[in-house]
């Protein structure tokens, strides 16, 4: 009889993750999987971080940087065939486990095909936002997930009332940041000035967001080196950005600037103060206890339609997660140069706003962290996978076998 070690290691596992974020969280399980069973076979849907960590991929959803309407219709002919391609690998292989990270819109759907079709056992890491908008996934999620994994202490009461299996695991992100609070690389490693006030803004990682953000930053720091002349800008550059991108708004500017390749949570962690774009990068700030203030712009149209469907008070994580304003937010009209320079002032000189902000994200990160987790991410899939085994176990067992 195989050992219940070596028939972990036997298991397959698919783990899909169709986005940049999902893509480096899940890269981060299967280092860890790998690393304690290396003869587990992981194969899926990824990027980079997941191919490097060991994963075999079918394609690779989140190299594209896939989102919203207009993106999913760009790029339809690619996800219809990703989704073709995983159809026929889930029939072929028949995984012990599928793993689904965050991406509702593809994710959800192959959840239902795969449940119905291949009966395969589903753990969904990273919820949908179904407190925000799109509640009726929660149908979907009840009939087809086996195990819900979440990352925000909130979602577990709402999968809870909704009879959904749930853990609440930490946030990947307290993991990620714990080493700059740690060891903080120093400005001059960066290649910044070590005296001068340091503003450090992120106006996004996608093109349409650097159209809406760019002009009222650039704004915001001209009025801002007024008042505080020795003033330095940094930008760390997102991957899906191209740096011409960003040096076609700032070649005009005469705010001393620096831009620099990643190293995004390096710059934030040695900066006084940030804005950033509402987003995973917000709540990256957050947790590192930064001054900072969050901003949003989109277009006059998909401002109207997000303020019929959006049901939630607060758009940057660390605000919702603690149900107050812990840190100003400044979006669509509010987000306006005169504005955001009086936010962004205060953050970087009233000492009383910046040690009250810090207080309350110490809180927050505490609330996120492992030592308030149900278990890991990787204790759930462990778990899942003994339970296939037992009753492996009792299928084989003489006392199982029937006698004509």
């Amino acid at each position: 009889m195989l050992t219940s070690t070596n028939k972990l290691e036997s298991h397959k596992i698919v783990i899909i993750a169709g986005e940049e974020s999902g893509d480096q969280h899940a890269a981060i399980v299967i280092k860890q999987l790998q690393a304690r069973h290396p003869q587990i076979h992981i194969t899926g849907i990824g990027g980079i971080h997941m191919q490097n960590a060991g994963a075999q991929l079918l394609c690779s959803l989140a190299q594209y940087g896939i989102t919203g309407l207009s993106g999913v219709l760009r790029h339809m002919p690619i996800i219809r065939n990703a989704f073709r391609a995983i159809q026929a690998h889930l029939t072929a292989t028949k995984p012990d486990l599928l793993i689904l990270v965050d991406y509702p819109g593809f994710n959800l759907r192959l959840a239902k095909w795969a449940k119905k079709n291949l009966k395969i056992k589903i753990l969904y890491y990273i919820s949908p936002q179904i407190w925000a908008w799109k509640a009726q996934r929660m149908k979907t999620i009840r009939a087809c997930v086996d195990h819900m994994a979440v990352i925000l202490p909130f979602e577990k009461i709402l999968y809870e009332r909704a009879k959904v299996p749930v853990s609440f695991v930490n946030h990947p992100l307290v993991d990620q940041v714990a080493a700059y609070l740690q060891a903080p690389l120093s400005r001059l490693t960066l290649g910044l000035p070590a005296q001068h006030p340091l503003l450090c803004i992120l106006p996004g990682s996608r093109i349409h967001e650097i159209k809406h953000h760019m002009p009222v930053l650039l704004t915001t720091i001209t009025r801002l080196q007024k008042q505080i002349p020795k003033l330095h800008v940094t930008i760390p550059l997102a991957k899906t950005i191209p740096k011409h991108v960003l040096y076609n708004y700032l070649r005009h500017t005469k705010v001393p600037y620096t831009i620099i390749d990643g190293q995004a949570m390096a710059t934030m962690a040695c900066s006084d103060a940030i804005i950033v774009a509402s987003g995973t990068a917000s709540l990256e700030c957050a947790l590192l206890g930064k001054p900072m203030c969050i901003i949003y712009k989109v277009s006059t149209l998909t401002s109207m339609v997000a303020a019929k469907v959006i049901r939630v008070r607060y758009l940057g994580l660390c605000n919702l997660l603690q149900n107050k304003m812990i840190v100003p937010e400044l979006i669509q009209y509010d987000c306006n140069p005169q504005e955001l320079t009086r936010v962004a002032y205060n953050l970087l000189t009233n000492h009383t706003i910046r040690h009250n902000i810090a207080a309350n994200l110490q809180q927050l990160r505490i609330s996120l962290s492992a030592q308030q987790a149900d278990c890991s991410l990787y204790t759930i899939i462990e778990r899942e996978l003994r339970l296939d085994l037992a009753a492996t176990v009792r299928e084989s067992s003489p006392a199982a076998v029937s006698t004509p």
